[in-house]
């Protein structure tokens, strides 16, 4: 669909999808947390008038809002591995704003509609349990893609260079108006961000990042796994793909070539912010001691105080083999080098 119509029903069905009805059926399969997140989808359609109509005192927020001067801090990765419990812990842990689901119903006025019905975060009640990025409930936790599609670009599979000089101030206001509205530093999750990160800072100077890497067999796997689910085919690419290499007819040799990309990324990112700024976390050590990133986060990044009682005991980081005994064996093989 390349019509008007399509770019209507993007905020519910990103262009990169290759196969939304496979995938709606394997969501409503897939547990409470995915049938909700379909409710979204289809609640945002509905809303789509009400959501155009406050568009415009959206706007009006934004022309007004000062730049953000709050910490902020955006958590990112590569896709599968652990963006989201990791913001999500974080959140539930410190008094901090974060995009609700609500948001989702309404992307074209987020803070209006929020406003309007007093939608605030409420960290106390989010759940660890999600859905590609959304948990259960209204007020839940949502990673907001629909958002930084305003500035980073509707194909989420490209990676920019820069921004012109009207997306830098839309976003900049965007986030001062947020700001603004919610009263709290604002802690987000966006797997984007592990090719954006310098850029996004450039412009929103409160800005820290932390990125997440996991075991790259697992991570693999783990993609591969979200291949079938999301586009019903193993061959069809989940994620970003480095432009620099051709694709591998074997999806398990294709899936190493990103997880390798993802790792550059990383580094490149790290080495334009500094490790104090955009800092890399492995996923199974946050797993080992959630306690111990929450507290230096609340302590040297967003400055506010924790509660230890909010704080999980260790997770479980998955270790489980989810392939084949053929593939699983093509990825030790291919990464063999680089487990940690």
């Amino acid at each position: 669909m390349r019509s008007p119509l399509r770019g209507l029903l993007h905020f519910a069905v990103p262009a990169d999808l290759q196969d939304p009805f496979g995938l709606a059926f394997r969501t409503l399969r897939s547990g409470p947390e995915g049938r909700f997140a379909l409710l979204l989808a289809a609640l945002a359609l509905a809303a789509t008038p009400l959501d155009l109509a406050a568009a415009g005192a959206e706007r009006r927020r934004y022309r007004r809002a000062p730049e953000p001067s709050l910490p902020m801090l955006f958590v990112c990765g590569p896709p599968r591995s652990g963006t989201t419990v990791v913001a999500l812990t974080i959140a539930r842990a410190l008094h901090v704003a974060y995009f609700t689901n609500l948001t989702s119903v309404f992307p074209r006025a987020p803070i209006t509609m929020s406003s309007l019905v007093r939608a605030r975060p409420r960290s106390r009640g989010l759940s660890l349990r999600s859905h590609y990025g959304r948990t259960g409930g209204i007020r839940g936790w949502n990673d907001g893609l629909y958002l930084w599609d305003r500035w980073l670009g509707k194909d989420r599979t490209k990676v920019r260079s820069e921004l012109s000089e009207g997306e830098a101030l839309a976003m900049s206001r965007f986030f001062g108006a947020f700001e603004q509205w919610s009263g709290r530093p604002l802690v987000a999750k966006n797997n984007g961000l592990i090719a954006h990160a310098s850029l996004v800072a450039r412009h929103l100077p409160t800005a820290h990042f932390i990125c997440l890497e996991r075991d790259p067999i697992f991570l693999a796997q783990s993609l591969l796994v979200a291949r079938s689910y999301i586009h019903g085919d193993p061959a069809a690419s989940y994620g970003r793909d480095d432009p620099a290499r051709s694709r591998h007819a074997d999806p398990a040799i294709d899936v190493c070539g990103q997880v390798r990309y993802y790792a550059r990324l990383t580094r490149e990112q790290q080495d334009e912010l500094g490790p104090k700024r955009f800092r890399v976390v492995r996923y199974e050590d946050f797993c080992a001691d959630p306690a111990r990133l929450v507290t230096e986060v609340a302590q040297s990044i967003l400055e506010i105080p924790v509660d230890p009682t909010r704080i999980p005991p260790p997770l479980h980081a998955s270790r489980s083999q989810r392939v084949s005994d053929e593939v699983f064996r093509k990825l030790q093989l291919e990464l063999e080098g680089e487990l940690h």
